[in-house]
């Protein structure tokens, strides 16, 4: 018993190196975002449903949670931005069941909702995806315009941070925390009041801190500054979370490179600026986006888009298009797109309502900011259907088939497996539809070879020859222990303890 006291220490330490602990220690400076010195980019997008009253993420009706996690890496992101209410990070808080298929994740039952946030996060570090935390949410139902209400102080609020902090700053993926999503209305910046958000992020910054030296703190912008000097400069009305115009006369003041300025911006999908209304535009926007935050990038803040995006339709396309310009002219490489879920009304999602199908148009969009920083990433390669060699919308009722060839054999499916090497899908409604051409690691001169069969006429057949390739991140990926050396000392582990019992 004594000789197992002695090596009781070795095995908890071998265990110990079993479990992701290895802390990476992120900074931001001069305008950037380093992860143990190397410079990363955050080619983010956000995944909701904890900041909810079902306390878990969309999308586990439809799909396994890995697979949606997977599919999140290959389409180019290397971040996920998970937002939360207060009771979902509760200990006991259980997810609504209805919105899990247990069969499709059998591993989540009986889970609660904060071990399913670990789960996401743990995966998510196996993958080299990171992770941004947000507090989106205190009550799960609205946002609320300050970080307290009269049910709950702010005391309770940093608790909740340093809870997180203890918890999950052990993983390596973790790269911060988003303290307050969209502070609006009576929230302020610069005003010394009970409502100065920025006296807020100095002092949750500084409670996270401790328990996390390692993170990075998010702060969004207001909708108001509440201060005359700073307001009476804005002609022009900001998003919740956009307006970071006090911090050239008030920064956030915490220990030097853990400050992210995070603004959230949108189009005309979500709310219908007077400026969108203007003859000049989308020309007058990026004098706005300057004033806002904009300025921010050019005295060398750190600056990461919290939120953009919208449903890529009519005028919020054009501001979309115009937005993500701006940001490759500006050289604001660092962003999360908003959002994976098709469920958000106002901007709808990367995913369409299968939570399997892309939205490519919108995938575009992004890929243009994320080449402008990665110019050697490979976007995933995809034909729309064409008839007469432009662009159209499939009627109600159509079949497609799919067919990939590879010298002259039919190798794969996109969409499901078929030892044909054919699928047919009926459309159920009008619809763009797309044709995701990816496969994993290089393949030269692939045919992707695709008939449409309208009704009561011949089908046609067209061909495209593409280059298809792996999407690899070329910078700021973080490696997972090695699980051959990490089982090696685990066996090592198992022989003490059978030499022990001898």
């Amino acid at each position: 018993m004594r000789a197992l006291k002695k090596f009781f220490p070795i095995f908890i330490g071998l265990l110990f190196l079993l479990s992701p602990v290895s802390a990476v220690e992120y900074r931001a400076e001069n305008g950037k975002i380093y992860a143990d010195g190397n410079e990363i980019h955050l080619y983010g997008v956000s995944w909701f449903g904890f900041e909810l009253k079902d306390h878990v993420v969309f999308g586990l009706t439809q799909r396994n949670w890995k697979e949606i996690l997977q599919d999140v890496k290959r389409l180019g992101f290397n971040a996920v931005r998970l937002p939360f209410c207060s009771e979902s990070i509760k200990p006991g808080t259980k997810p609504n069941p209805n919105k899990i298929n247990y069969e499709l994740n059998p591993d989540l039952k009986n889970l609660t909702s904060l071990e399913i946030m670990e789960r996401i996060i743990s995966y998510a570090n196996e993958l080299g995806i990171y992770v941004l935390l947000d507090y989106h949410r205190i009550g799960c139902a609205y946002i609320e315009p300050l970080w307290y209400t009269d049910e709950y102080p702010e005391e309770q609020y940093i608790a909740d941070w340093v809870f997180l902090a203890e918890r999950f700053g052990r993983y390596p993926n973790v790269i911060g925390a988003d303290i307050k999503n969209e502070p609006h209305d009576e929230a302020s910046w610069g005003t010394g009041d009970e409502t100065d958000f920025r006296l807020f992020a100095e002092r949750v910054g500084k409670a996270i801190l401790e328990k996390a030296p390692h993170w990075l703190i998010f702060v969004e912008g207001v909708q108001h500054a509440h201060v005359p000097e700073i307001d009476s400069k804005n002609p022009y009305p900001c998003f919740w979370g956009e307006n970071l115009m006090g911090v050239r006369e008030y920064p956030v003041r915490l220990p030097e490179g853990k400050v992210v300025y995070s603004p959230h911006v949108y189009g005309p999908s979500v709310y219908e600026m007077p400026y969108f209304r203007d003859s000049s535009f989308p020309d007058n926007l990026p004098e706005i986006w300057e004033l806002h935050f904009g300025y921010l990038k050019d005295l060398n803040y750190t600056l990461v888009i919290g939120e953009w995006g919208g449903n890529y339709e009519g005028k919020d396309k054009v501001w979309q298009d115009k937005f993500s310009e701006w940001l490759v002219e500006k050289g604001i490489h660092d962003f999360f797109y908003w959002c994976l879920n098709p469920e958000s009304g106002d901007t709808k999602g990367i995913f369409l309502d299968d939570w399997k199908t892309v939205n490519w148009e919108k995938m575009r969009v992004i890929y243009r900011v994320i080449k402008a920083s990665n110019p050697e990433v490979e976007e995933p390669l995809y034909v729309i259907l064409k008839a007469n060699t432009t662009s159209r919308v499939l009627d109600k009722g159509e079949m497609v088939k799919l067919y990939w060839y590879t010298n002259g054999e039919v190798v794969d499916s996109n969409f499901a497996d078929s030892s044909e090497g054919e699928i047919e899908i009926e459309l159920n409604q009008s619809t763009t539809f797309y044709i995701a051409a990816r496969k994993g690691g290089e393949v030269k001169n692939e045919s992707i070879r695709f008939s449409v069969i309208e009704p009561n006429t011949p089908s046609r057949e067209e061909t495209e020859t593409l280059t298809v390739s792996e999407t690899t991140p070329k910078s700021g990926e973080h490696s997972s222990p090695s699980w051959l050396f990490l089982a090696l000392l685990l066996l090592a582990a198992v022989a003490v303890l059978a030499k022990l019992r001898r």
